[in-house]
């Protein structure tokens, strides 16, 4: 049996997106081993920069078993299905959304950005610049890898052989640089791509690696497709002679690994970071993911009327922050390898750009969310969670000294009752877990999840109507 999800509008899709000039995606991510971290978990944060238009929705998806031959189309191949597919929460695109190289597809394989599975392997992707050229319509699609990772992987090493062999098998299509950044309870992973080459590294337990949109392997990695260095060299891209083969060097597009618009954000993390390695916790992450250079000479008011992508920072003779309103949902996954993945797995997540919503958990162990997280359609709806955090964005920039302030204050003491209650609650899971009563633990994970959910949505709710009354507007879409 083969399970279609990719057809002819897929190639249509394609040929539109490669009509149009492709601006600067602008994703954050970090990656802190456990030997940096104050508790001995990995951690993983990410801002998800689609653009003002890329409605989002978080979603679960339970595991699935298949028979012997059973087989799955995804854009563009066809692909032997496992026995099973795991459990996985994902954060994405609702179904028709417009944005940063969106299709604007309504199926499965086509909609995951970020993510963890059932067995804790976290997953976001930031787009890169290399010299190799695109393959549009050819290969596996970016998003039906994201996906493939959170249904096969065990672990980040699992996810990067995944990725490897599949570009080593089809190449990877529509775009010619990606970095899949990975991580699991006990260690995280990097692997950065091309059409048809890739390069891979362990991240070291004392490190803290942050990736913008510019490959950041060099000379070290662990592995790396198997024609990595002779492509090059047939290319004219590397000479043996000249040196040790860099990879960032040798594949990456100069000018793109030289941008003021990746360099700013980096060299802005590692400041915030450099002093707490060795002691850092998952709030100092989400302080970095909420940073617009606040206190320094290089802060400037959001521009709410405009979308911060590179030629835009550029006229305005502006940095690129680390938060901005391009944000579709921000995430830090807490990954501790001392406790049952069901309840030491979890991805803090919100809506939006950090700072105007607030972080609530996601256990690996839950199955549900409210649905006003989960709508499909990308159209307008009051009852979106989405569309919610969006508007209460807006409109808080119309004040934003005043209302963000406001704002940060609020969830930064919601969070740390959030966390208070969490850690009563994991003791009372890890006691039936421990009991033998996985089904009342998993009960209590799903049900804390969801009530922290729809109570950060309640709040969100509360401040949208206080705002739209101080200000007697409400914002324009």
């Amino acid at each position: 049996m083969i399970r279609s999800f990719g057809g002819q509008s897929d190639r249509l899709l394609v040929f539109m997106f490669f009509l149009f000039p492709v601006i600067s995606e602008g994703c954050t991510t970090i990656l802190v081993g456990k030997n940096a971290t104050a508790d001995g978990s990995v951690l993983h944060g990410h801002n998800e920069d689609m653009g003002f238009t890329a409605v989002g929705r978080l979603w679960y998806v339970p595991s699935l078993s298949h028979k012997q031959g059973d087989k799955v189309k995804v854009p563009y191949v066809t692909l032997d299905l496992p026995a099973e597919t795991f459990a996985y929460w994902a954060s994405g695109n609702a179904y028709g959304t417009a944005g940063l190289g969106i299709a604007s597809e309504m199926q499965p394989y086509d909609s995951v950005l970020v993510g963890m599975n059932e067995f804790g392997v976290t997953m976001s992707c930031n787009w890169m610049y290399s010299k190799e050229e695109n393959l549009p319509g050819k290969g596996v699609r970016r998003y039906a890898m994201r996906q493939l990772i959170l249904e096969r992987a065990k672990t980040a090493k699992d996810a990067v052989k995944l990725v490897g062999d599949l570009i080593d098998k089809h190449g990877q299509a529509d775009w010619g640089g990606l970095t899949y950044c990975l991580a699991d309870p006990e260690e995280a992973w990097i692997i950065e791509t091309t059409s048809r080459n890739w390069a891979a590294r362990r991240v070291k337990d004392d490190e803290v690696l942050v990736v913008a949109n510019r490959f950041t392997i060099g000379e070290k990695f662990d592995i790396a497709s198997h024609g990595l260095v002779s492509a090059a060299v047939e290319k004219g891209w590397h000479d043996p002679s000249s040196g040790t083969f860099n990879f960032r060097k040798t594949y990456g597009n100069p000018e793109r690994m030289a941008s003021p618009y990746d360099i700013d954000r980096e060299n802005r993390a590692y400041s915030l970071l450099k002093d707490k390695e060795g002691a850092i916790l998952l709030e100092d992450l989400m302080a970095v993911l909420s940073d617009a250079y606040e206190g320094t000479t290089r802060y400037h008011k959001p521009i709410n009327h405009m979308e911060p992508w590179e030629d835009v920072t550029d006229k305005l003779l502006i940095p690129r922050a680390i938060r901005t309103s391009l944000c579709q949902s921000s995430s830090v996954a807490h990954l501790r390898g001392n406790m049952p993945v069901e309840v030491g797995s979890v991805m803090w997540y919100t809506m939006n750009v950090p700072g105007y919503s607030g972080y609530f958990p996601v256990y690996a162990g839950a199955l549900s969310i409210p649905e006003e997280f989960q709508i499909v359609n990308s159209a307008y709806s009051q009852n979106s969670a989405w569309w919610t955090t969006r508007m209460l964005q807006k409109i808080t920039d119309l004040d934003h000294d005043l209302f963000f302030s406001i704002l940060k204050g609020f969830w930064e003491a919601n969070r740390a009752g959030i966390r208070l209650s969490a850690a009563d609650m994991e003791k009372r899971a890890l006691q039936l877990l421990k009991n033998g009563r996985k089904e009342e633990g998993i009960k209590l994970l799903d049900r804390f999840t969801y009530s922290q959910a729809k109570n950060v949505l309640q709040n969100t709710h509360v401040f949208l109507r206080k705002f739209q009354d101080k200000t007697g507007n409400a914002p324009v879409y």
